[in-house]
């Protein structure tokens, strides 16, 4: 290696010697005619000076920049259109120069070796991880702050992520909550599973989610109505069932109705009822049957400490949940007559919400609550840590817990010197707790804490690359499409080495990518790549949108997200992220947009031909309402998102001194868009940077801040145009010309950009000019295997940078 090192180093300096006098000779003259103009003493365009940029490229410090003037000059957008463009002659020269020299500067890095930077869990990872190693369905990450974005907008890169003391403190915390829940103190004995039937209460429901129901009590439920009932002895502590004996009358070809319980308690003597969701599940069959659904006490509204049981009750409540895109019918007055003690009978005039014969139904015939609902004692949990024949008060039963704890936990084989420091921390808490259980909950959550489990075991201290080991691979792979740890078969394959066989690796990503685990990976790419986190930062103004439901917005995201996994599933090409004659939608969402669709919250594949509807991400809803200010679109923002995302070629940040469009545009809020950008651009400071971004968003502006087709602004009224002159003086009229002028003239250049988004994602780093020459062969192999997701990804997956630290 230190051989093959020397040689390229020596390469370079002939390459470079030669350089000095060719530069000078051959290609300053031609910068000298078309750039300097812009870009040099004078002007200095885009905080860029090509005139002193130093022209060592192989040994300099100025290789990133070249690289980004040889990109707008492969784009056409150097020079600009009002400048004379290059000769074909000086074109083929000017790049085949830099090419050449990024191309020697990238093997002489891509073979010198840095340090790997070590990180940490993002938010999510942590989340998955523990419930994939304990099994226990609870929100982990609910108290650690907010995960940073690298400048390329994703989570998991490790430069971005830091630690604070706050995070292992809260980290510890959060795993002993969950140790209580999961490892249990006694033989059972104590511990009595108890049924009680729960009888209907006829009063509405009150309390502060009393506005989710609506109707009145009674055991049939559709768009409206919905069950309740109460219960003495509520548990504090322990796993409990609500079993509802129940069937659905629905027609042939309509969805299932969904269940929905909540679960709480009030105190008697006071009227409000505190409830959480429990859960929901699918009422399938049309004759009755039992359905259940479970959760541990503590996890819902406790009452506080000093209540007395006896005042205690416990609170169930039911309705249908399912969504078909229409509202709940309105109250109608219904006069009642209603009959005293004595016997006198009095007309009373109530509301009433009539039924919808089409929707549906649940029909309860009975509700139960279970106490102590475990299927085997120790439960299934307990026994996944202490076996059934395992006694803590046995050394070497103890060592294996721990040792088999410790391995799964951190991720790698643990040496007999780790598990032995970990033992005497037992002993040392086992002094202190009343029983063995106590002092492994505090071990055990002690690890869960500690940097082995809380950072991903990748070398970092070393200046030369290497092979990652068995284990580090399977831990790159896992976090990479499932977010979490690896399971038990890609464990025990890098516990064996076999996993460092390309066969292996190459079975280990098909049989991981078919898991269902791996819509983690679509659910998190999809949302950092294209920044989905926008649609929540946008607040929709009800001046301007008086109908609009916020519940409307994760139904937004859900199309693009399901959009996103509809490509990858079905292994078609990701080109159809630019255009696609379907999308996916649920019954509000069709609803929004005016189309047939599904009749439930599920997403389902939908055509869009004939409809007027546009396909790709650009014709989402998410896309339109993040590029917006909530009232009317925002072309700047929707602009830097096409060329940020789609393109991987953001512009550069304005200079800090320039005012934004509100306050350099004299009576700003009565021109309409394309007004404000035109005085915008008269300003010598914002024309040029303008010129590039603006006609990128003014082609979205029939689309209003919630997603749909529009003719008029929303504040002034004003008439709107997606007509513009994209760089390159290409005019196109609206989305569909843009669309089709990135799939026939910015393919490649979209392609070569999510190769570089999802190798960012899948290393969990930036990535350099030495990474270039993979970046290029990735997105040739992408584009023969016809942009297939799966291809590219398995191409990563065996790359020497996702092999290597």
């Amino acid at each position: 290696m230190n051989r093959w090192i020397s040689f390229l180093a020596f390469c370079s300096l002939v390459l470079c010697a030669r350089a000095d006098e060719e530069f000078k000779k051959e290609i300053r003259p031609i910068l000298q005619k078309h750039c300097f103009g812009c870009h040099g003493e004078k002007k200095e365009k885009g905080d860029l000076r090509l005139d002193t940029l130093d022209p060592d490229i192989v040994r300099g410090t100025s290789a990133e920049r070249w690289h980004d003037a040889l990109n707008k000059i492969n784009l056409g957008e150097m020079p600009p259109e009002k400048e004379p463009p290059l000769t074909a002659a000086e074109r083929r020269r000017l790049t085949s120069w830099i090419t050449q020299r990024l191309k020697a500067a990238a093997d002489i890095r891509s073979n010198a070796g840095e340090q790997a930077v070590l990180r940490r869990l993002n938010r999510t990872e942590y989340q998955y991880t523990m419930t994939d190693l304990l099994g226990l369905e609870m929100n982990y990450s609910e108290n650690l702050p907010s995960d940073a974005s690298s400048p390329e907008g994703f989570k998991n890169n490790g430069a971005s992520l830091g630690m604070a003391a706050l995070q292992i403190e809260t980290s510890l915390k959060t795993a002993r909550r969950a140790f209580d829940s999961i490892l249990m103190d006694g033989d059972g004995r104590q511990v009595k599973r108890e049924v009680t039937q729960i009888n209907q209460i006829k009063s509405k429901i009150r309390g502060p989610l009393s506005k989710n129901f609506i109707g009145i009590p009674s055991g049939r439920l559709g768009r409206v109505n919905y069950w309740h009932g109460s219960f003495q002895d509520l548990p504090r502590k322990g796993r409990f069932s609500i079993r509802v004996k129940a069937y659905t009358d629905r027609k042939l070809g309509q969805p299932a109705p969904i269940l929905s319980a909540q679960y709480g308690y009030f105190v008697s003597g006071l009227t409000l009822n505190i409830i959480s969701d429990a859960g929901k599940i699918a009422i399938t069959s049309s004759s009755p049957q039992y359905y259940e659904i479970s959760g541990l006490s503590e996890f819902f509204p406790q009452p506080a400490a000093n209540v007395p049981d006896d005042k205690l009750k416990g609170i169930i409540s039911l309705r249908n949940a399912l969504q078909d895109g229409e509202s709940p019918p309105r109250a109608i007055d219904k006069v009642i007559e209603v009959k005293n003690n004595k016997g006198k009978v009095t007309k009373r005039k109530v509301k009433v919400y009539p039924e919808d014969p089409d929707f549906p139904r649940i029909i309860i015939e009975s509700v139960e609550f279970v106490r102590n609902d475990y299927p085997s004692w120790p439960p299934p949990l307990h026994q996944r840590i202490i076996h059934e024949d395992e006694d803590l008060t046995d050394s070497k039963d103890l060592k294996n817990i721990m040792s088999r704890f410790l391995h799964r936990a951190w991720r790698r084989s643990v040496s007999e010197k780790e598990i032995n420091k970990w033992l005497a921390h037992y002993e040392f808490i086992r002094k202190q707790t009343d029983t063995p259980v106590s002092a492994l909950k505090e071990t055990l959550s002690a690890a869960l804490a500690s940097p082995h489990f809380l950072y991903l075991s990748e070398p970092f201290n070393s200046d030369k690359p290497r092979k990652l080991n068995a284990h580090e691979l399977a831990v790159r792979l896992s976090y990479f499409l499932w977010s979490s740890m690896p399971d038990e078969e890609l464990s025990a394959l890098a516990d064996s080495g076999r996993l460092l066989e390309g066969s292996v690796l190459k079975g280990q990503f098909e049989r991981m990518l078919k898991d269902s685990k791996s819509d983690r990976f679509a659910k998190e790419f999809c949302d950092q790549w294209l920044d989905l986190e926008g649609v929540d930062r946008v607040a929709i103004n009800p001046q301007y949108y008086r109908s609009f439901d916020n519940r409307l917005k994760p139904d937004m995201v859900g199309e693009t997200r399901a959009f996103f996994r509809e490509i990858l599933r079905s292994n078609t090409s990701a080109l159809q992220f630019i255009d696609a004659d379907f999308t996916m939608l649920n019954a509000s969402l069709a609803k929004h947009y005016g189309l047939e669709g599904p009749k439930s919250q599920k997403f389902e594949r939908v055509p869009l031909r004939g409809t007027g509807r546009p396909g790709g991400v650009l014709g989402h809803a998410s896309t339109h309402l993040a590029g917006s200010d909530g009232a009317d679109s925002h072309p700047i923002k929707r602009a830097v998102w096409i060329r940020e995302r789609l393109l991987h070629d953001p512009p550069n940040p304005p200079p800090p001194d320039v005012p934004g469009v509100e306050e350099s545009v004299p009576d700003f809020d009565k021109l309409s868009v394309r007004e404000q950008l035109a005085v915008h651009r008269k300003k010598e400071a914002c024309a040029d940077c303008h010129r590039s971004i603006d006609p990128w968003g003014i082609a979205l502006e029939r689309y209003d801040a919630i997603g749909l087709q529009r003719e008029k602004t929303a504040r002034r009224k004003k008439p709107v145009s997606a007509e513009t002159i994209l760089p390159g003086n290409h005019e196109i009229s609206g989305l569909a010309d843009l669309q089709k002028y990135l799939l026939n003239q910015r393919r490649e250049q979209f392609a070569k950009a999510l190769v570089t988004k999802l190798l960012t994602y899948a290393l969990g780093r930036s990535l350099k000019l030495a990474d270039e020459p993979l970046i290029e062969e990735l997105s040739a192999k992408f584009a023969k295997d016809d942009y297939r997701l799966s291809g590219l990804m398995g191409n990563i997956v065996i790359s020497g940078p996702f092999l290597s630290r």
